[in-house]
């Protein structure tokens, strides 16, 4: 789904040659000149104590997604700001602990076209899930009182967002803000399938609600409902498929050890000829199904966040 997006009203010819430009330069800050950055957006706290050390991890970060940000930004698109956060999700964080950290890393990219994101691991490199959400389809962009982001969309999703530095909490809903005025200027609603789109891992188009196939490259992803079933036959197989590899690698030693738990419970009682030992086998095997099904359903939900990729598209 190609969609034409509207004149850029941000871009200044002359931002290469800004002061803000020849500071990053004088600190060997490097960003991809075929990208087109509003620098003074991105970078709004210049001066100050420990501002040097600011600014060259934020270029760092951003620099870790610029091969990706080539490949989805559009002619004229212009980024505006980008961090880094965590979506906030209370289901998988009370079943999965501090592995939902890992599997919910996001970096933003606001443009003035739309808001980018793109699934990282914890060190701000790009993976192969990324989403768009066009400024029409946001109805509200704020920082909380605890610390959170959230976005609500217009299809009623509300996503929840942590782990954001707090310069940029404050700093992102104000360039949405302007953002927004200048996209609603241009009189820009594209059409879409959904608040947040799915985007292909390997042509960046759109793919649409349902649809697990690219339309525009042909790549296949896979469906929630086949990796819960493969979640549900061994758990961990679904996360290993969606290429969650470390979470997947804990899970499968902990499934492994509770068969080798119910296994020795079996052998001690077994060999005691201790006939509540089996009740306590029979009761570990049915624990051990309940494990089975809780991997199936939290797989089905987290497949269903974004794609992933099943089979690359034919060169």
């Amino acid at each position: 789904m190609h969609v034409e997006p509207p004149q850029n009203p941000y871009q200044s010819p002359a931002h290469v040659a800004s002061p803000l430009a020849q500071q990053l330069a004088e600190l060997g800050v490097q960003l991809d000149p075929r990208i087109h950055y509003r620098l003074d957006w991105m970078f709004p706290k210049r001066e100050g104590w420990g501002i040097a050390g600011h600014i060259k991890k934020k270029a760092k970060k951003i620099r870790r997604i610029e091969g990706r940000l080539l490949r989805l930004l559009r002619p004229a698109e212009e980024v505006l700001y980008i961090s880094h956060g965590v979506q906030n999700k209370f289901v998988e964080q009370l079943f999965m602990g501090w592995m939902s950290m890992l599997i919910n890393q996001t970096v933003f990219v606001l443009t003035n076209l739309r808001l980018v994101m793109l699934h990282t691991d914890s060190f701000g490199n790009p993976k192969y899930t990324y989403w768009t959400i066009y400024y029409s389809q946001i109805e509200q962009f704020k920082p909380s009182w605890t610390g959170q982001v959230q976005i609500k969309l217009k299809d009623g999703t509300a996503l929840k967002f942590t782990g954001f530095p707090k310069l940029d909490r404050k700093a992102m809903p104000q360039v949405f803000e302007q953002a927004l005025a200048g996209y609603r200027g241009a009189n820009f609603n594209p059409q879409v399938t959904q608040s947040r789109e799915n985007l292909c891992s390997h042509c960046c188009q759109v793919v649409p609600k349902d649809l697990y196939r690219c339309p525009q490259c042909g790549a296949e992803f896979w469906a929630p409902a086949n990796v819960a079933l493969r979640s549900l036959v061994f758990p961990s197989w679904g996360d290993f498929l969606m290429r969650h590899t470390v979470p997947a690698i804990f899970e499968l030693a902990g499934y492994l050890f509770s068969w080798f738990i119910l296994a020795f419970i079996v052998i001690s009682a077994l060999a005691r000829n201790e006939p509540e030992g089996l009740f306590f086998a029979a009761f570990w095997l049915f624990a051990i199904g309940m494990q089975h099904c809780i991997d199936a359903t939290l797989t089905y939900f987290i497949a269903r966040k974004g794609l992933h990729p099943k089979v690359k598209p034919v060169e």
